[in-house]
Parts: structure tokens; C-alpha cells; sequence
């Protein structure tokens, strides 16, 4: 079997009709995404002389994507003619031979997304799930040797509303789902934004929203300037019990996020703003000492990436909770994850608001999460699920 082709594919959802920039900063408004500009989806397709394609998601500019993939310099030029079966040979041939330019950042996300689709194609032509694929053993762990069926997602609710009301409206829809645990964000007006007593009664009103059995994760987004700040409001807040308090410094201030560790006891994460490869999350666990690390399943660097990530963080007693948001690919790619991971207790999986087909329907067959908050591994072949070919020709644009 041998690669034929790379392919780039764009998806965009607009609420208001108009294309405008890709990912709009939606810290900076208070309107919904939708009202932004929409939803922007890259995929990544590999195929084979046999037809046996395989998906990956990144989080970048499309078209910035398809140059990394098309240029004569890129991606698709290294790989037409390989085995794809041959996935970490093919991921060290991409990172070696574009590392004088792409080593970090867009670079390695579209490396990631063809390293996922490299691994749907094997376990495809084996007739195997990727999880039995990518297995690798950590150190001595009185947790499962063999992988779980069932994983467990927590749901970001973002934005997280302009008021406490339509808060408590957004979280209620997450927990209507079964999802045991939530996240919210920083928002303008709201968490983060005004004061340690509004960021008191946001964290107050999930808390009564989700109740006492649920974990609640909070995002700051890198709001907070200094550790003075930050010790402030998680001193306030830590009666509502939160599971960890993501991004609370600028994603460049390691030394600061060392000093905020040994001050608090609430748990500490970072990871999916723009970090990739086990060589920044290195930096994170030596230096700043994290409690969770968040590499991103669209951004890091692939899937084996994400378990060299882990088991680094396993070595220095730290969890992995992987980023997506809103990638559904990238879910796929976390169910394999998390089934084989000892340190991945949660994955992040996707909600939006508003709703768009380009979360709800991109994959079949659709996620489902059961009445006990837990999602199944696929034990299809391959990552497990296929695109929605109705909802990639409704959506589908060129590369912009």
C-alpha cells in the first residue's frame, strides 16, 4: 500500500452568511461565535492506491495548512509513495526534513493531523482499532494493563454567556447530556475580566449548576498577569472545590507558573495555547512544575506525540487532559488515547454554542455519552468513524 495524495480540507460554518477571518478571537466580544465570523474546521485526508483513506484535524489557518501540506517544500511531496503503515518512520521523515522552518507551531499541527490520519489508515488495513496500535507501556502502575472500554469527557462551555443566568442556561445543557464534569471560561463582564468578587459568583453558580459529584474545571485563558493576582482569586474561589484552573498566566511565564504551583494546592494546567512536542512539555513539567499538562489533540504534534507528553508527566506525578474544544477528529483521536493513557482521567470533548453541524454531525457515527458520564472506545477499525461526506460537501470552501 502506498500514500497517493494529501489533501487539505476546509469547513466553515457561517452564522451571519459572511466569511470573515479564521478563529476570531472570541475573548475580545461579547457575542457568540456564530456572530463572529463561525465555526472554521481543517481536516487533513490521506489516500492510498488501495482506498484506504484516513482523517486528521488541526487547529489552524486552512490555508496555511495547505501550503504546509502542497508547497514544494511540504508534506505531501515526502510522503507520496510511502508505506503509511509506517507511521513514526513517516513523522520523524516530516519533522526531520522541514525542521529547519517547521519544528514548532502550524508546522507540527499539520504534522499531527497527517500522523492521525497515518494511524486510521493502519489500523483500517489490519482490521484493528488505533488503540491496540499505538499501546506502549509506562512505568510500574497499579491501573489497567489492558484498555479501557469506556473513557470519560468533560465538557467546555464556551463562551460560557454574558450573564450569570445565561451561565447557568449553557451548563445546564452540558450536564443535560450526562457529562460528569464541565468547564468554564473567562469571559468579558464576567469570570476573569472584572473582579474577585464577580469571579466569586460565576465559580459560585456552576458549582450549584453541576452540583457536588461533578468536577469543575475553570480556564482563565492567560487573563491573570501576575501570581499575586492569581493566588487572589484561587484563594477565593477554592470552597467550590475546582479540579484545576487552566491558563492562568501568560503561556510564556514558566517561572511564574512554578511560583503559583508551590502556592496553592488547586491543581495547575497548562498546555494548549500554541505548545507542541514533548520538548515545550518538558519544559513546563521540569520548570514550572505542573500539575496537568494539555497537549492539544490538534496541535501538539500527533498521537504518539501525546503519549510521550503523558508519560513524561506520569514521571513527575502530573495528569494528561488533552485539549480539543470543538475538533471532532481530534475527539476521535482521544478515545484511543485515553483508553491506553494511566494519567488521562478526563479528555476535552465537544459542545458548542451555538450548535452547528460542524460539531453535531462531522463524524459518524455520532459521539454518545452515557447516563454514567463515560464515552465507548471504538473498537472499529481505525480511528472508528468516518466524515459525514453530506456535512463536508454542505460546508466545504477552498483554503482561506
Amino acid at each position: 500500500m502506498k500514500i497517493t495524495s494529501v489533501e487539505t480540507i476546509a469547513l466553515r460554518d457561517d452564522a451571519d452568511g459572511t466569511v470573515t477571518s479564521w478563529n476570531p478571537s472570541f475573548a475580545e466580544s461579547d457575542s457568540d461565535p456564530a456572530s463572529m465570523g463561525g465555526y472554521d474546521i481543517t481536516l487533513v485526508r490521506v489516500d492510498t492506491d488501495e482506498g484506504i483513506s484516513g482523517i486528521g484535524q488541526v487547529e489552524a489557518p486552512s490555508l496555511v495548512i495547505d501550503a504546509i501540506v502542497r508547497s514544494t517544500q511540504g508534506l505531501e511531496v515526502l510522503l507520496i509513495g510511502e508505506d503509511p503503515t509506517q507511521v513514526q518512520r513517516l513523522w520523524q521523515k516530516m519533522y526531520n526534513s522541514t525542521g529547519v522552518f517547521n519544528r514548532r507551531g502550524v508546522g507540527i499541527g499539520a504534522i499531527g493531523a497527517v500522523e492521525t490520519a497515518l494511524w486510521d489508515i493502519t489500523g483500517k488495513a489490519g482490521g484493528k482499532p488505533v488503540h491496540e496500535l499505538i499501546w506502549r507501556s509506562f512505568t510500574t502502575t497499579a491501573s489497567h494493563t489492558e484498555p479501557l472500554k469506556r473513557v470519560t469527557p468533560y465538557a467546555t462551555v464556551y463562551p460560557p454567556g454574558a450573564s450569570l443566568d445565561e451561565l447557568e442556561e449553557r451548563v445546564g445543557i452540558a450536564i443535560s447530556r450526562g457529562l460528569k464534569a464541565v468547564k468554564i471560561e473567562e469571559w468579558p463582564g464576567q469570570f476573569g475580566n472584572v473582579d474577585v468578587e464577580t469571579d466569586v459568583a460565576v465559580i459560585e453558580k456552576a458549582r450549584s449548576v453541576i452540583g457536588p459529584k461533578r468536577d469543575l474545571m475553570i480556564d482563565v485563558q492567560n487573563r491573570w498577569r501576575d501570581v499575586g493576582q492569581a493566588l487572589r482569586t484561587i484563594e477565593a474561589i477554592e470552597q467550590f472545590n475546582p479540579y484545576f484552573i487552566e491558563a492562568p498566566l501568560p503561556a510564556d511565564n514558566i517561572e511564574g507558573y512554578r511560583k503559583l504551583v508551590e502556592s496553592t494546592n488547586v491543581r495547575i494546567a497548562v498546555g494548549d495555547w500554541g505548545f507542541s512536542t514533548r520538548h515545550e512539555f518538558a519544559d513546563l513539567l521540569r520548570r514550572g512544575r505542573l500539575d496537568v499538562v494539555q497537549p492539544s489533540a490538534v496541535r501538539a504534534g500527533g498521537m504518539h506525540e501525546i503519549l510521550n507528553i503523558a508519560e513524561d508527566a506520569y514521571q513527575f506525578g502530573a495528569l494528561c487532559i488533552p485539549h480539543t474544544w470543538c475538533n471532532t477528529v481530534g475527539v476521535a483521536a482521544q478515545l484511543h488515547l485515553a483508553a491506553v493513557t494511566p494519567n488521562m482521567p478526563y479528555f476535552e470533548s465537544p459542545i458548542a454554542f451555538p450548535a452547528t453541524p460542524l460539531v453535531e454531525n462531522l463524524l459518524l457515527p455520532n459521539f454518545e455519552v452515557a447516563p454514567d458520564g463515560t464515552m465507548e472506545v471504538p473498537n472499529r477499525p481505525g480511528l472508528g468513524f468516518e466524515l459525514n461526506e453530506d456535512v463536508v460537501s454542505e460546508f466545504r470552501v477552498d483554503p482561506y
